[in-house]
Parts: C-alpha cells; structure tokens; sequence
C-alpha cells in the first residue's frame, strides 16, 4: 500500500471538481472560487471515473492549494486526507496521480492550524 493525500469534504470525501459518483459539482469555481487555482478546468474523463485526485507526497499539495486556501476549506468542512492506496496510476491529461476510489482507505485528516 502506498500513501497519498487529498483534499475532501470530512463527511462525503467530495473533492471540489466531481463529487464521489464523479459528477462535476464545480465548487472550486462557485462556491470556494477564493482558492488560488479556482480557474483550473478539469473537463470530464470517462477513463478516471472511480478514481480521486491525489498527490504523493504532503509538498505536492501546495502546487494545487495554499495553505490559507486549506485553512479556509476548512472552514467550509474540507481538510487534507491521508489515504492508503492500493490501486492509482499518473493520469497524463491533467498531469496528476489518480487513486481507485473504492479501494481506497482514509486513514487520516490533517488540520492545518
């Protein structure tokens, strides 16, 4: 098992593009629209449906959010999950690794004070 990390929602896992049935919600562009990648596009794939974006390690995150966006989503219920993974693979279109959703196991959130 290898370890990655996320951002989700504490109760749904929803991440701020697709919710967890990898339907767009677009949260990033309304509702969190302060965070600093709020204009980043990730049009539907039907090849990744049933995997969630992830990185590798902690310090990749901050290439996709700040810390002070994170200590906002929290605010709003979302924080950085650590997940052990089973199955994930580089997903090239958007240059990022995907985790197989089902198999994986939150193991952890991470709140940033």
């Amino acid at each position: 098992m290898k370890t990655f990390y996320r951002v989700s929602n504490v109760d749904t896992e929803q991440g701020l593009w697709y919710d967890t049935k990898g339907e767009f919600t677009g949260l990033i562009h309304t509702s969190f629209d302060f965070c600093t990648n709020n204009k980043l596009e990730m049009p539907f794939d039907e090849e990744i449906v049933g995997f969630l974006s992830a990185v590798e390690e902690l310090d990749q995150l901050w290439e996709w959010f700040t810390k002070e966006d994170i200590m906002s989503l929290q605010e709003h219920d979302y924080f950085i999950h650590e997940y052990q993974v089973n199955k994930h693979k580089f997903y090239e279109r958007f240059n990022h690794e995907v985790i197989e959703q089902k198999s994986s196991i939150l193991t952890k959130r991470i709140i940033l004070l």
